[in-house]
């Protein structure tokens, strides 16, 4: 065995379990969980703080939608600010992130980056560009001043044809999921206003006939389709069609009826809050907290996810308010942290993490912590959530050869401190 951790305290992505535990590794997968002392060429004695997943955020924007708007800015995005911002995602504990949305090749050569090592950094999944509906949000909002990067992240299209040929094609570039846009009016119904800072402005959302071979495609490829919406019919349009998910959910008022969470459940979709927008809109936050505490009780998988995007916030941190808010929304600290580790790693498709269990061949990121971020938090009791940054602190300490290493992620003063002892406590961990 390469490496043990005993005496700890454990959360494993599902519960909070009682007693000490020792998890031992080989190489990068975990190949022990229980309550005996397990003995390695490198041990680490948690004295009975807490072990832990890393966070999972399944919906970010990882690149410059402000300042991106021709090849020579993106470079310099790539070279400089993204694995700034990467790094934030480590400081704060956060190993897995989904890009909901991201200029399609730029955000595929990252993750090939990082998944090559070239790059440190959390785990990345990528859906590439997005269908929308042509000139509707968010070519006509988000991007009505930066064409240029709107047509490298959008997929606009009123074609079902057009649309199969464009999951085809994404397919073959191997993107994790596909993303759909389904804000607005019915083409010929009411209007619908997109209103925001600066913005007001009539958009649709997509022909059923569209929606519905957006997703079916999808599927014939094995990727799930996740749908961003702001309204119930449009919720119930994109489940209808069989989507797998939806970004952001119900947000213009409190869900009517049972309808949604009926197909919620039928299509074992997810539901993925984003409550870290209500920094922009404080006065939704009723009708959110109460529509996600509505869909969790019901028994759906919620995925936590923030939309963090660049120029509001800091990634990372952004996460962590999203765990408070939801549980300021009444769900159970534990249940939240489960929404953030086993949850979101099933709604992402996958076994390889978000859990600490003892599961032959699943990948696990110990070894390569120096290189990909801690995997696992130790601190206080995570149940602590709703008191974020006082009582837990996503603090890791670790007694490597006789000494107490403790990065404590407090303020933004200490976070390169913090990945600096990281990485420090991972490279005496290897070695």
């Amino acid at each position: 065995m390469d490496l043990s951790i005993n005496n700890a305290r454990l959360f494993d992505g599902s519960a909070v379990r009682e007693g000490l535990f020792s998890v031992g590794i080989i190489g990068n997968k975990i190949t022990s969980v229980g309550s005996l002392t397990a003995h390695a060429g490198k041990e680490i004695n948690a004295a009975g703080r807490f072990l832990m997943p890393g966070l999972i955020d399944c919906h970010i924007h990882l690149l410059n939608m402000w300042t991106v708007k021709d090849e020579q800015t993106m470079a310099a995005d790539l070279e400089h600010e993204v694995p700034r911002r990467l790094d934030d995602f480590l400081a704060a504990g956060v190993t897995t992130i989904k890009s909901a949305g991201d200029s399609e090749d730029d955000i595929l050569r990252v993750r090939a980056m990082l998944e090559s090592g070239e790059l440190r950094g959390p785990r990345l999944f990528a859906t590439g560009a997005a269908f929308a509906a042509p000139g509707s949000h968010p070519s006509s909002t988000v991007y009505a001043q930066n064409p240029w990067l709107g047509s490298r992240t959008i997929i606009e299209s009123d074609s079902p044809t057009e649309v199969r040929d464009a999951v085809r094609r994404l397919a073959e570039k191997k993107v994790n999921a596909i993303k759909i846009v389904h804000q607005g009016g019915c083409k010929h119904g009411e209007p619908y206003f997109f209103r925001a800072e600066g913005i007001n402005i009539q958009i649709h959302r997509l022909e059923r006939a569209v929606l519905e071979a957006i997703v079916d495609e999808a599927h014939k490829h094995e990727l799930t389709a996740t749908v961003h919406t702001f309204e119930q019919d449009a919720a119930i349009e994109a489940l209808e069609a069989g989507a797998d998910g939806l970004e952001h959910g119900i947000m213009e008022r409190e869900l009517d009826g049972d309808r949604v969470i009926e197909l919620l459940l039928r299509n074992r979709a997810s539901y993925v809050p984003t409550l870290w927008l209500l920094a922009f809109e404080e006065h939704a936050a009723a009708v959110r907290y109460a529509n996600l505490k509505r869909v969790a009780d019901a028994g759906v998988r919620v995925a936590l996810g923030s939309d963090t995007f660049c120029g509001y916030g800091k990634f990372g941190e952004s996460t962590l308010v999203e765990t408070e808010r939801t549980v300021a929304a009444g769900i159970a600290p534990e249940k939240v942290l489960k929404m953030a580790t086993g949850d979101a790693a099933e709604h992402l498709g996958s076994d390889a993490f978000g859990t600490i269990a003892n599961i032959p061949g699943a990948r696990r990121l110990m070894t390569e912590v120096a290189k990909q971020g801690a995997p696992w938090i130790f601190g206080l009791d995570p149940r602590s959530i709703g008191e974020y940054l006082e009582p837990f602190h996503l603090a890791l300490k670790a007694d490597v050869g006789g000494a107490d290493y403790n990065a404590r992620y407090l303020t933004p003063m200490n976070r390169k401190l913090a990945v600096s002892e990281c990485e420090r406590i991972a490279e005496a961990v290897v070695r």
